[in-house]
């Protein structure tokens, strides 16, 4: 029998029982992949999902960023195929006609459908597949059929990723290799370009407030512990307190503080907060709705681009400063 991915991710250690069962419980609430689950709330790397994934299925895994694209196979799979199947070619292996393999980039898990469709296109009677991230793959395209630029080196800890959605028969959204902050209708006095939510009306804490000296200006929540530390050094270089914080910390979070947090975290608490909440999400479309649900004031869409992330923090703090001001007069 095929060893479960969760069991896999937990035999190596780049998840706990806990999160393991969180990731679960999100994903028999939501119908979404485990691998995606554990990725998008920053359990783990995606890089650590793709290697389970191979180890579960078989089939090996590429770092698609670092391989050399062959301009000439682009012919053997048009554009189009390859957006649609999520599918890069690599290589040809072999010695005659027959004998010839076309080896292809492919999203796990391995599609056999995709794979049917490229030996149809393609004129190969193999194809060998290795398996890529979504967002590697959206790369590649960019770079073997439209001519871009190969993606600059990434910050540690800071780049999401994306598996195929649960239901294979939905249409993929390919993402960029830059977060985007989605455009929306700016309330009056709203720095343009920046996503403003819906307004917030006071609303009682669930927790009492502990009483404290020192407010941290910015809560990191819900992260794992590379991406946590990324965002921690990310906006302390800018000038702000910040700190991970705890379910308690978020709870008793008061105005003037700004809560940074990834969707399925905020979800996940169910609980409406006074701080001044900016969550990640992946696809705006989809997840605008389910921000507004949480509270959020906020949303940037991952993969999160610090200089993006600074100035939603920056126009929050700013806000909440405005409020206490007025609140104090």
């Amino acid at each position: 029998m095929k060893k479960r991915l969760g069991d896999i991710l937990l035999a190596r250690g780049v998840v706990d029982a806990m999160q393991l069962q969180s990731a679960l419980a999100y994903q028999r609430k939501w119908g979404v992949a485990l691998g995606q689950v554990v990725v998008d709330q920053r359990f783990c790397t995606a890089e650590a999902v793709l290697s389970a994934l191979a180890a579960q299925s078989g089939v090996a895994a590429v770092d698609l960023d670092a391989q050399p694209l062959d301009a000439t196979l682009a012919k053997l799979i048009p554009v189009k195929v390859a957006e649609a199947h999520r599918v890069v070619p690599l290589r040809l292996e072999g010695q005659g006609p027959r004998d010839t393999a076309l080896v292809v980039a492919i999203a796990a898990p391995a599609s056999l459908a995709a794979l049917d469709v490229v030996k149809s296109v393609s004129g190969k009677a193999r194809v060998v597949p290795l398996l890529a991230t979504d967002a590697a793959l959206g790369r590649a395209i960019g770079r073997l059929y439209r001519g871009e630029p190969a993606t600059p080196q990434r910050r540690p800890g800071m780049e999401g990723f994306s598996l195929p959605e649960w239901d294979e028969s939905l249409p993929l959204v390919v993402g960029t290799s830059l977060a985007e902050l989605t455009q929306m209708a700016a309330p009056e006095g709203e720095v343009q370009g920046l996503p403003m939510l819906a307004p917030l009306e006071p609303a009682p804490v669930p927790v009492p407030a502990a009483r404290v000296t020192v407010r941290e200006q910015v809560l990191v929540y819900g992260w794992g512990a590379e991406a946590a530390a990324g965002l921690v050094r990310v906006l302390g270089d800018a000038g702000f307190t910040v700190k991970v914080a705890s379910t308690g910390d978020v709870c008793t979070a008061v105005e003037t503080q700004v809560v940074v947090a990834p969707l399925p975290a905020m979800e996940v608490l169910a609980q409406r907060l006074r701080a001044q909440v900016l969550v990640a999400g992946k696809a705006p479309e989809r997840d605008l709705p389910r921000a507004q649900a949480v509270h959020a004031r906020g949303f940037v869409a991952a993969p999160v681009d610090p200089e993006l992330l600074l100035r939603a923090v920056r126009r929050l703090s700013r806000g909440s400063d405005e409020a206490r001001l007025k609140h104090a007069s």
